[in-house]
């Protein structure tokens, strides 16, 4: 006799269904996993880009006016050596990280697809011969990016 029954038919067709939807699941979680990834590397680089602004602000910096030595604020404002747009102003407005050079209008620096959730400057005081420095809290997208930065007078 030759040909399959029905019953052949039917157990073929139920493993390669099997074989078929085990397959659809494994490349729906391959592109889960690489669109988790990409938008992980997008956050971390939009959170380098801010602290390196941030960075090129303080370089060359004379004066820190807020925060305060020993004080904490979502707001840092800063006197740059042979700058002509001084002050320099950072803070935080609606999830957004704006800069506002001298008596311009802010402009907002972050990625529309980013939000920052929280900033804090905290500026140290110098200790012993180190210089003072500024601790710089940033929270974007609900994960936390902390860096020091000393201060060259």
């Amino acid at each position: 006799m030759k040909g399959f029954t029905l019953i052949e038919v039917l157990i073929y067709s139920a493993l390669i269904a099997m074989i078929i939807s085990g397959s659809l699941i494994a490349v729906y979680q391959i592109i889960e996993g690489s669109d988790s990834i990409q938008n992980k590397i997008i956050m971390e680089q939009e959170a380098n880009f801010l602290l390196s602004k941030i960075r090129w602000a303080l370089t060359g910096a004379t004066a820190i006016n807020i925060p305060t030595i020993g004080l904490a604020s979502s707001t840092l404002s800063i006197n740059k050596a042979n700058y002509s747009e001084n002050p320099i102003v950072f803070d935080l407005n609606s999830n957004n990280l704006r800069i506002k050079q001298g008596s311009g209008n802010p402009a907002i620096l972050n990625n529309q697809n980013i939000a920052i959730n929280n900033l804090i400057f905290e500026h140290l005081t110098a200790s012993g011969s180190g210089p003072e420095g500024l601790k710089i809290s940033l929270t974007v997208n609900n994960k936390l990016f902390t860096t020091i930065i000393y201060l060259r007078k």
